[in-house]
């Protein structure tokens, strides 16, 4: 059903111009990139200097949040581990949702540790990250819970909702983007992240983001913009 839901999405709304990077084309992102890159390495513990510096630089909303969503793609990287113990515990509890909430409760404490203090996370500590550091900057930006389709299994095919993502207001407007896929890879030979970025998950037209994401509330697919 979720997979016929995606089909109906995009052959309805492809071609119609919602929210995406096309509405940036004028925009030269290399000052932001390059205020990113002069905060390299820097720890979490830095984060007031880094957006300090970010939002004190740039003045446009789409510069400040290129800059912020830069530096998390080039500085954070994901960790096999937390995320391998997440979907399997995610599987093992999901007709259980009282232990499912519990075990919850207490991987976030893992999660954000690990995230603070060796800056390796999964898709729920990108998302956490992205939404402070562009509230920080002052951006309006969300954390979406959903589907997210892997080199194993299709939308279709989850029970459970298994990854999450952002969307961030700029000028008035709603746009999608996944820092998790956009940062890198697991090198599955020896399980170490790889940085390898791809910029396509930035600001990624709605249509096209639907072939591999599926939020859990509907609107924050932004096929219609429907959001307040």
């Amino acid at each position: 059903m979720r997979f016929l839901i995606v089909v109906v999405y995009i052959f309805t709304f492809i071609g119609v111009s919602h929210a995406q990077r096309d509405d940036f084309n004028e925009v030269d992102f290399w000052r932001a990139e390059y205020i990113a890159q002069g905060y390299k390495g820097e720890e979490l513990q830095q984060m007031y200097e880094i957006t300090h510096g970010i939002k004190s630089q740039l003045t446009t909303e789409v510069e400040r949040f290129r800059a912020v969503y830069y530096w998390v793609c080039h500085n954070i990287r994901g960790d096999y581990y937390l995320t391998t113990e997440n979907d399997d515990e995610r599987r093992r509890l999901r007709d259980d949702p009282e232990a499912l909430q519990r075990w919850n409760n207490q991987f976030k404490k893992e999660v954000f540790a690990k995230l603070l203090m060796e800056k390796k996370t999964l898709c729920t500590g990108y998302a956490y990250l992205i939404k402070e550091l562009a509230n920080r900057v002052g951006l309006e930006c969300e954390m979406i819970y959903g589907f997210g389709q892997t080199n194993k299994t299709k939308l279709d095919d989850l029970d459970a909702p298994n990854h999450t993502w952002n969307a961030v207001k700029l000028n008035g407007k709603w746009y999608l983007c996944d820092a998790t896929w956009s940062s890198g890879v697991i090198d599955m030979a020896t399980y170490s992240f790889k940085f390898k970025y791809d910029d396509s998950f930035f600001l990624m037209d709605p249509a096209k983001f639907a072939e591999t994401h599926q939020p859990i509330e509907a609107k924050w697919s932004l096929l219609n913009q429907e959001v307040p």
